[in-house]
């Protein structure tokens, strides 16, 4: 038997991506339901299995530019202006 080409290996890879990120997705939109028909959660054994890809290849946070610890931050009272309040005796 003949070792798979990196070709065929990359097809494979990007074929497996693309099924989690699909599923993710469905399981977001509620798109998969139970059998009376109501929306259901990602099993926490799925969302271990797209953590473990991402974390496999060398992903552990967003690539955006702003990401969500600046989001965090941005949403942070401004603490000079309660400094400001105790300076004038209030």
């Amino acid at each position: 038997m003949s070792k798979a080409t990196t070709e065929l290996m990359d097809e494979l890879h990007g074929a497996h991506a693309d099924i989690l990120l699909k599923t993710l997705k469905n399981y977001r939109e509620g798109a998969i339901k139970d059998d009376e028909g109501n929306a259901i959660a990602a099993p926490p054994a799925f969302l271990a299995q797209v953590c473990k890809f991402l974390k496999d290849n060398g992903i552990d946070r967003p690539a955006s530019a702003q990401d969500t610890v600046d989001l965090l931050a941005g949403a942070m009272p401004d603490f000079d202006a309660f400094d400001n309040v105790s300076k004038i005796g209030i």
